[in-house]
């Protein structure tokens, strides 16, 4: 290529150094928004769709915990409504108790033990 040929073509060789500067910015530069856990943060796609997976796994488990909860005093109240019915004591019921308050008692250590244990790390 000679002098002369830029020369001649100059607006094309601009044209054609800006269009690929552009193409590279472009291609380069994702999009970004805020953080949906730091808004201070900004993240792209792929990174939004990581957060948003743990805030919906999170939300999960939490409605897991909750239905769990919720059963467990289905039972106590059962077993109470049975017994002031009655006015005997179910020894069936009362071992039931009995094992949902171990149960509840032995999942609260489990989950304290892991927030303690991630919050260490």
């Amino acid at each position: 290529m000679k002098i002369a040929d830029l020369e001649i073509n100059w607006p094309k060789t601009i044209a054609l150094t800006v269009l690929t500067a552009l193409l590279f910015w472009g291609y380069s530069c994702q999009p970004q928004v805020a953080s949906l856990v730091n808004p201070g943060v900004k993240i792209t796609r792929p990174e939004l769709q990581i957060e948003l997976d743990a805030i919906i796994a999170t939300a999960e488990y939490r409605l897991t915990e909750l239905n769990k909860q919720q059963a467990f005093q289905d039972i106590i109240f059962k077993n109470a409504m049975l017994m002031a019915e009655t006015g005997t004591m179910n020894p069936v019921g009362i071992l039931t108790l009995l094992a949902g308050l171990y149960g509840i008692a032995r999942g609260t250590k489990d989950l304290k033990d892991k927030v303690q244990k991630k919050n260490s790390s």
